[in-house]
């Protein structure tokens, strides 16, 4: 099996390819959460893998709350795939420390986060997402072999940036006052539907968020008007979407 949380859809992608190469079954872990519910047969499992996507050098804290109430029987071989648009920092060395692993890499798919970055061009998001594929490949030998393997590009002071940036950034970043809805809604509410923790709600045909936001950006991207904006700095930025690359 492999669980797999996502906003944009990189992950998913990543998961689905994983799942079809080595004829698995890959499941949304927003899914279970709208569910309420943990997939079953993990107890017996012999193989789990986790498909991720790195928020500021680390991984999602919903994902790291569902990983917990996971149990698996110690002969399970672990592996944990996360994307990020360049580096992981030592993020996947900090989620070991609360689920064990065997096994992790890092794929670099295009940049999403544009309150602070700009979007990668078009050549570039081509170029991570064919890259991409063929790490797919190695990918799944090494986890049908069950090796132990830890391929994960960590970048320039990578201890800093998980350890110290991190908890700064998810104790004064994250947050909802910047989000905002420029004229032109139509009130299709597909931002209430993309958002991966159900942190919205229309109320008089516009979104208003909540306090649980991740800051995925899953409901800027999606917005098919593109009037979702974060702040002062998204409106200029363009907007991703996976599908306009495969």
């Amino acid at each position: 099996m492999i669980l797999y949380f996502t906003a944009t859809g990189n992950s998913r992608w990543i998961a689905e390819l994983l799942a079809e190469a080595m004829h698995d079954t890959a499941v949304s872990i927003v899914d279970c959460l709208k569910q309420g519910s943990i997939p079953a047969g993990l107890s017996t499992a012999d193989r789990l893998g986790i498909v991720f996507p790195v928020h500021s050098w680390y991984a999602p804290r919903v994902l790291i709350d569902f990983l917990s109430q996971l149990r698996l029987p110690d002969c399970c071989y672990r592996y944990a795939v996360c994307t990020c648009g360049d580096d992981m920092g030592k993020g996947m060395n900090r989620l070991a420390e609360h689920f064990p692993l065997d096994a992790a890499w890092s794929v670099a798919m295009p940049n999403t986060y544009v309150p602070m970055f700009n979007l990668d061009d078009e050549a570039l998001c081509r170029k991570k997402i064919e890259n991409a594929r063929h790490a797919i490949a190695s990918i799944v030998a090494d986890v049908i072999a069950r090796k132990k393997v830890w391929s994960v590009h960590e970048g320039g002071a990578a201890w800093l940036k998980t350890y110290v940036v991190n908890p700064l950034f998810v104790r004064f970043t994250i947050g909802t006052k910047g989000f905002h809805v420029d004229e032109g809604c139509v009130s299709c509410g597909i931002c209430r539907k993309s958002c991966p923790v159900g942190n919205i709600k229309m109320v008089d045909g516009r979104p208003v968020w909540g306090k649980q936001c991740i800051h995925c950006m899953a409901c800027l991207h999606a917005c098919p008007q593109e009037v979702i904006q974060y702040g002062k700095t998204t409106r200029k930025k363009g907007r991703y979407r996976l599908t306009d690359y495969l």
